[in-house]
């Protein structure tokens, strides 16, 4: 049987969670709160989540926007496991980022220890911060079809260019991904034995060189093909014409959050 090196298993695990990541759309299709509202709607509320919770500095403001995230998810039937991974991959960076702050600061020390309070604060407020704003974004992605996505940023009149950009690099960075996990895949079943460390580097090097060109060939033969069929038009989408009951309880929803975070 064939044995993988280091290589394989990292970049297998990446292109793997990055195509789960970017690929993750039968939550849409379940029957939730969020699920019913208008993508436009969902659009704007989520932003306007999204501003109030940057601004904001004090940890219990923070802290209940990140737990209405967390309410959202589950109204909208969101697996716990996807939304809790989406929410803390970043936060755990952000905490790494501004954990010196705890040090640096000025101000009273907690006991026994080098730690200032304001810095400690200071690293909470941020990363619950981070998190919160992850949470939400997350949940707008994971309850909307991508298209329905790009559908919504056309009917709020989002410039043109940027929406297609967005539209192109999601479907490259679906093929790249893909082609990853093709090449990984392939490099496996022509492996017999583990390479010694100097071969290792060598056909790593060898990997990364001949990806690079075929995603650059792929992409081109994607595009030709495009055009072969009379361009990269936008997806149909589902009509929402008209507001429901779940629009209205969502913008609710949202200007309840703000008002009261606003006059905490």
């Amino acid at each position: 049987m064939a044995r993988t090196d280091l290589l394989d298993r990292t970049v297998a695990a990446v292109a793997a969670r990055a195509r789960w990541f970017l690929l993750a759309e039968d939550v849409p299709e379940r029957a939730g709160f969020l699920q019913a509202v208008a993508p436009s709607v969902k659009l704007v509320g989520v932003v306007a989540l999204v501003a109030v919770t940057v601004t904001r500095r004090d940890l219990p403001s923070v802290a209940l926007l990140a737990g209405l995230a967390a309410a959202l998810a589950l109204l909208s039937r969101v697996p716990v496991r996807a939304f809790f991974e989406r929410a803390t991959g970043p936060a755990a960076f952000a905490v790494v980022a501004v954990a010196p702050q705890a040090v640096l600061m000025g101000g009273p020390t907690l006991v026994g220890t080098p730690l200032s309070v304001a810095g400690v604060e200071y690293v909470a407020v941020f990363t619950v911060r981070v998190a919160a704003c992850v949470a939400f974004l997350s949940v707008l992605l994971l309850t909307t079809r991508f298209a329905d996505l790009l559908a919504a940023f056309r009917r709020l009149r989002a410039p043109a260019i940027a929406v297609s950009l967005l539209a192109i690099t999601y479907r490259y960075l679906l093929l790249f991904f893909a082609e990853l996990e093709r090449m990984v895949r392939a490099r496996r079943g022509r492996t017999l034995a583990d390479p010694d460390l100097r071969r290792t580097w060598r056909d790593s090097g060898n990997f990364v060189g001949t990806f690079l060109l075929r995603s650059l060939e792929r992409g081109e033969s994607v595009q030709r093909a495009a055009r072969a069929r009379g361009g990269t038009g936008p997806t149909p989408t589902r009509s929402h014409d008209s507001l429901g009951v779940a629009d209205l309880g969502f913008a609710v929803v949202v200007a309840a959050a703000i008002v009261g975070v606003s006059l905490a």
